[in-house]
């Protein structure tokens, strides 16, 4: 299998700001997060972030984020390389 990165942008409903979600996905899936940006207040959160692992566990661990309620996006603009 091979090894992926992808930049996504997560936007947290405010009812998941305090949840550990990305701890979360990190152990079920092995996936490594990397945050480029975040900002997380009392009714909103943001994160872009690169995640890398193995091809299916990405793709597992980010539709996992979605079915939470997260909005998961592809990151198309310039972020911190």
């Amino acid at each position: 299998m091979s090894v992926i990165k992808k930049l996504v942008e997560l936007d947290y409903p405010n009812n998941l700001v305090t949840e550990p979600v990305l701890s979360q996905i990190i152990k079920k899936y092995d996936v490594t997060v990397n945050i480029r940006r975040a900002s997380i207040t009392k009714g909103f959160g943001y994160v872009q972030m690169e995640v890398a692992g193995e091809e299916k566990t990405v793709k597992e661990a980010l539709a996992d984020l979605a079915g939470k309620g997260i909005d998961v996006n592809p990151i198309e603009k310039d972020v911190v390389e």
